[in-house]
């Protein structure tokens, strides 16, 4: 009978165990909630996203889409207004023609999106904390003139909502397609662009620039075809690898050849219409518009006239003066191809506006190889070094944030100015910088850089504004996704009720992002070109054409090899490596480079942390009891 007792016992005993693991089962079960697949839930959150997916994408603008074009700046090749509508159509096209219709919810995919299968709202939440921390970090270095990746800020900013939502687990740490492959890029993708730059940049330099002037030229026109296989080869495999990403998974078979039948056509074209008409107008020094180059062949030999060089005479002056009418005459400089550069600049001309105007030399600064003069800089009153305390500003001059770092300075107002002008400077300060002058505390780095003549560089002022109008589309195309694909996942689980791992993108919120980005490149992308161009190292346009080649070949190959790389970083590391060329390690600003690469570090950690305390601190919160009118603007209570 106690042996009975007992017998019960084990049997209710085994009961209970059998109850306990199936109620410890059930509770491991995911639950639904009650929100799954009802539509248009929480307004607010969706104006909420909206709000912050504007400022994402703002802050792409103002500090990636500036990468593009800051070597082209810096060099002088266009100015920055010119590079600022450029830019604005070049990203428009890329983000509304050619961008991602279907994008991926989780950006890069560093964390499960099935985890949230049964909460699409709280993704929803996420999602549109991602837009805030990464824009917000964004921002803050922009204004401290730090070029940093968008995608790895957006990438952090997922870390923190999987570890905040679920753990160190709700995070994919392995290098292939997880953290530790973004981690590796931030040291192969400059490296890798720095060498490929550098070989681009020292096969020009000694095939050509180290030549004396006349025949460097020369030589120059000789290669130009060779250059324009080489730049239109590398931007037809750019965009076909990972400018347009419908033709991301096109085979090699098909890709090859077609980005060599580019490069080659280019190449034909350049020897036909380019070659001749350069040298008409650099050789011969014609004035002839960039549009004559078409039909050159059929344009009368100085039926335009010549420009003249400082120091020197035109045919036009030679044949005056021997008839005893004229005197050669000194007064103007070399014009660049007009419409598309800027306006007669000299490769490195005295910043405008300088006080006072008297010029002053570098002490000791060296003659170059090829026989060219020093650089004139002129008197300015010193500036601090980046990193620098923010000090005041005289009256009359407008204050920017960071303008007392070394890198900009602020723009001057006067009573006299039109309304709109002056509400210009407010807006758009750089519109009125000389964006990339060059700096007193920069003249010893420049004075340790090779500069060839004005009209050898001339040559590659096409070809670079060429490959950085290309970048530009191709960012527009690819990495507005960082900013939209977030907003599409809210918009999704709004309109849907639910979640799915791709995100149909509407053309109207295509154009949203692009409207956003280029308000951001236009009103704050003066800071990173200022930081990028001639501040880093000496910028020509044969270093920015090396620049953008280096930067575009690296992210071509990693993107199809599906290693991630962040274009900001192959451009940062492709303007270093191209300034380690001068032969002297004093050629490259490496204070600058250090904040730069100290940038690239925090980027994701301050995201995610950003982020990720955000959607804890908002998703964990208490919510309003339902019926209480809360949000609705009807008080259910008493008085």
């Amino acid at each position: 009978r106690r042996f009975g007792k007992m017998k019960v016992s084990a049997r209710n005993a085994l009961s209970c165990g059998v109850m306990m693991a199936t109620l410890s089962l059930a509770a491991a079960v995911m639950v639904d909630s009650p929100e799954k697949g009802v539509k248009r839930l929480y307004v607010g959150l969706v104006v909420w996203a909206f709000g912050w997916a504007f400022l994402d994408a703002f802050t792409i603008g103002a500090n990636d889409v500036a990468n593009a074009f800051a070597n082209a700046v810096g060099s002088k090749t266009i100015t920055h207004r010119q590079a600022c509508m450029i830019a604005c159509v070049g990203e428009f096209i890329g983000v509304v023609a050619l961008g991602k219709t279907v994008m991926d919810t989780v950006r890069k995919k560093m964390v499960n999106v099935s985890y949230f299968d049964q909460d699409p709202y709280i993704l929803a939440l996420g999602m549109s904390c991602v837009n805030l921390g990464s824009g917000g970090w964004v921002l803050c270095a922009t204004l401290l003139c730090m070029p940093v990746s968008t995608t790895h800020a957006v990438v952090g900013a997922i870390l923190g909502i999987g570890v905040a939502a679920w753990g160190i687990d709700g995070v994919k740490w392995d290098y292939d397609g997880g953290f530790l492959g973004v981690v590796a890029s931030w040291f192969i993708s400059p490296v890798l662009a720095a060498v490929l730059a550098a070989v681009f940049y020292l096969t020009i330099k000694y095939l050509v620039l180290v030549y004396p002037d006349e025949e460097a030229l020369k030589r120059g026109l000789l290669y130009l075809p060779l250059y324009f296989f080489l730049a239109f080869g590398i931007v037809a495999g750019f965009m076909m690898l990972k400018g347009i990403p419908s033709l991301k998974n096109t085979p090699y078979s098909t890709t090859v050849p077609i980005t060599i039948a580019i490069g080659i056509f280019f190449a034909i074209l350049g020897a036909i219409f380019v070659v001749p008409w350069l040298r008409r107008t650099i050789q011969d020094k014609e004035n002839l518009p960039y549009y004559t180059m078409f039909y050159h062949w059929s344009v009368p030999q100085g039926s335009y006239g010549y420009y003249e060089l400082e120091g020197t005479t035109t045919k036009q002056d030679d044949v005056k003066a021997q008839a005893g009418h004229a005197t050669p005459s000194t007064d103007s400089m070399m014009p660049s191809m007009p419409g598309m550069m800027n306006s007669g600049a000299p490769m490195m001309p005295p910043a405008p506006g300088a006080m006072p105007t008297m010029p002053m030399m570098a002490p000791g600064m060296p003659m170059q190889a090829n026989g060219m003069p020093m650089q004139m800089y002129p008197m300015q009153p010193p500036v601090g070094v980046m990193g620098g305390a923010f000090g005041s500003y005289s009256k009359g001059e407008i204050s920017v944030i960071g303008q007392n770092m070394g890198i900009l300075k602020p723009v001057e107002h006067f009573p006299e100015d039109p309304f709109y002008v002056t509400i210009g400077k407010y807006i758009a300060p750089g519109m009125w910088m000389d964006i990339g002058e060059l700096r007193p505390e920069d003249m010893e780095m420049h004075s340790k850089a090779l500069q060839a003549a004005p009209q050898t560089e001339e040559m590659f002022k096409l070809l670079q504004l060429t490959t950085c109008l290309f970048f530009s589309i191709s960012h527009g195309a690819n990495d507005i996704a960082n900013a939209l694909a977030p907003l599409a996942t809210v918009w999704l689980v709004f309109t849907s009720g639910d979640i799915a791992k791709k995100a149909a993108v509407p053309t109207w919120l295509l154009v949203y992002g692009a409207f956003a980005l280029d308000v951001g490149l236009v009103t704050m992308g003066h800071y990173i070109m200022s930081a990028l161009g001639n501040r880093l190292t000496l910028q020509s346009p044969s270093r920015g054409f090396c620049i953008e080649m280096g930067a575009m070949f690296t992210v071509m190959v990693f993107s199809r090899l599906g290693v991630p790389v962040s274009t900001t970083h192959c451009m940062t590391g492709a303007t270093t490596g191209v300034g380690l060329c001068n032969g002297d390690l004093g050629a490259v600003n490496w204070r600058l480079l250090a904040v730069i690469f100290g940038g690239w570090l925090v980027t994701c950690p301050a995201a995610g942390c950003v982020t990720g305390l955000l959607f804890w601190g908002i998703a964990a919160a208490p919510s309003p009891t339902p019926g209480n009118g809360f949000f609705t603007g009807v008080y259910h209570g008493s008085a």
